[in-house]
């Protein structure tokens, strides 16, 4: 899936109807028989629509800030499994070459 800064939106055509032009558009929206369908929206319907806008897109940003932070989280925490891994490695290493007993048993009856 592309990044959301890639995505090319579709173009949407808005008009603006008016009781002065209406005539006009119906009659070029429907040249050809085409059939014609319009949405209204009020001025404060057009308001609340931006505003919904703004408001998905500041819960994206969001989400997005959320997963980088649990993308960090654990790329750090498997960084230091892997250290602690290698450590743990070396010592094995380590003790073996002086034929002593790893630090890292935890079995007491051995």
């Amino acid at each position: 899936m592309p990044a959301v800064d890639q995505v090319s939106m579709r173009k949407i055509e808005w008009i603006i109807i008016t009781e002065a032009n209406m005539d006009e558009e119906i009659a070029k929206w429907t040249a050809g028989g085409k059939p014609l369908a319009v949405f209204a929206i009020s001025a404060q319907g057009y308001e609340n629509l931006g505003q919904n806008f703004s408001d998905i897109r500041a819960l994206v940003q969001q989400q997005q800030a959320i997963i980088a932070a649990y993308d960090n989280y654990y790329k750090a925490s498997e960084e230091v499994l892997d250290n602690a891994e290698a450590d743990r490695v070396i010592k094995e290493a380590a003790d073996a070459a002086n034929n002593t007993k790893s630090g890292w048993d935890l079995n007491p009856f051995d």
